[in-house]
């Protein structure tokens, strides 16, 4: 072998460099839309931005129905992303439920970030053909959402923070059981942890809850309501004929439910005072007014049911669902008398619940559940179910007095403390 002279070498050397050095200056002139369209199994689409942002784009993303059998059966999920700067932060939105242009999250308004609104499997726009029940799962969904992270930190790889209400809290909630690495925080609005398909808890939590002068109202509403169920039971009926719902419910059950939905919606968006409850010499009108006014009547149309199908069939193998307050009119109840999920779902699907995958989430979130922020309405029935973090995990629990389900960062007394909090956990400056 020839050996190498030492300018040689030097002269190599610096060539390698330049090479290397090259190759790291090189730019990615890629289009944001065209980065999108270039992640494997998603379709990118530009839309008009709502929310200020520079760009907004809906993205189809191919999924696999089994993510332990990836090359298997796939489904098309539908996501909204909001893009304001690649080294921004993102807002991370895994839904409980559908999504839509519109959808958005309070962080993402508060922080200067992007925001990425996802839709739950097996609901509209992301429901695969044919529907195979068994695989809407707490585990298939948080899969879901871990890749679709894992696909965006390609383009996106600023601070990663996880929000939702509801339903929607309760999904972020569980992607970080699952996958706790994924985010860097977590902020969950009124996310219950529940447990069976009857949780008792909700029961001393709505005979608790406001003065008793308020309870004493409702419960003599709703008996009147039962009492007069000949009378009211027509126009209930009619409501969804005049409302261009079509309705194919048993109308006795579905106006038993109605009663029973009562008690829980009142406190739950408190849209309704206690004064304003009718009391025995209000006309039939009056109770059925009110009643409109309280409940969500389009719950009971079909389009609602099919649509919420998917989250009944969860409550009733998973997610669990609260019990119904009976006591004061079960002895006017004719074909409620064991209320449940059961009555919403429009399948003729098997279901079982399995107690032990909230049991462990519980255990997860309570023990390891570190940077999240809990918040929930002291009045709002699903505190019920809230979860206390143990002392061993640096999340937070703010319970709002007087809030009810639609409690918001803005509305808390606490609202520095969460700040400050999320500000050290995510490294930027919150607004």
């Amino acid at each position: 072998m020839v050996p190498i002279k030492p300018y040689q070498f030097l002269a190599v050397l610096t060539m390698i460099l330049l090479v290397f050095s090259c190759e790291r200056e090189v730019e990615d002139n890629r289009t944001l839309e065209e980065k999108l369209n270039d992640l494997p199994g998603v379709s990118a689409h530009s839309v008009e931005p709502v929310y200020g942002h520079m760009q907004q784009f809906l993205l189809e993303i191919v999924q696999p129905l089994d993510h332990h059998n990836p090359g298997g059966p796939t489904f098309v999920q539908e996501a909204h992303l909001h893009h304001s700067g690649e080294d921004l932060p993102m807002v991370f939105g895994p839904a409980g439920y559908g999504t839509s242009e519109n959808s958005g999250q309070e962080l993402g308004r508060m922080m200067e970030s992007n925001m990425l609104m996802v839709t739950h499997r097996y609901f509209l726009d992301a429901e695969p053909d044919p529907m195979d029940w068994d695989f809407l799962t707490i585990e298939q969904a948080a899969a879901d959402h871990h890749r679709i992270v894992e696909l965006m930190k390609e383009i996106y790889d600023g601070a990663w923070v996880s929000s939702g209400a509801s339903k929607s809290g309760q999904t972020a909630l569980f992607h970080r059981r699952f996958y706790p690495g994924d985010v860097d925080a977590t902020v969950a609005y009124v996310a219950p942890i529940v447990f069976g398909t009857s949780d008792k808890r909700f029961v001393p939590f709505l005979q608790a809850v406001g003065s008793e002068s308020c309870r004493s109202a409702q419960n003599s509403f709703e008996r009147l309501l039962l009492e007069k169920r000949d009378t009211l039971i027509p126009k209930f009926v009619a409501w969804f004929a005049d409302h261009g719902y079509a309705f194919s419910l048993d109308p006795d059950e579905a106006f038993e439910y109605a009663v029973l939905e009562y008690h829980y919606a009142f406190w739950q968006f408190h849209n309704a005072s206690c004064e304003s409850i009718p009391g025995e010499d209000a006309s039939a009108d009056e109770l059925f007014d009110h009643l409109v006014d309280v409940v969500w009547m389009d719950l009971f149309s079909d389009s609602r049911l099919y649509y919420y199908a998917p989250y009944h069939y969860q409550a009733l193998t998973q997610n669990g669902y609260p019990s119904y307050v009976t006591s004061h009119i079960a002895d006017l109840l004719e074909v409620a008398i064991h209320p449940g999920a059961d009555f919403f779902l429009p399948y003729e699907i098997h279901t079982t619940y399995d107690p032990s995958v909230m049991l462990d989430i519980d255990h997860w979130l309570r023990t390891e559940g570190d940077y999240i922020i809990y918040i929930y309405g002291e009045i709002d029935p699903w505190t019920a179910a809230m979860l206390e973090p143990g002392e061993g995990t640096n999340a937070l629990c703010i319970v709002q007095p007087g809030e009810d389900h639609s409690v918001r960062i803005n509305d808390l007394d606490e609202r520095s403390r969460l700040i400050d909090s999320l500000e050290t956990w995510l490294g930027v400056q919150i607004d």
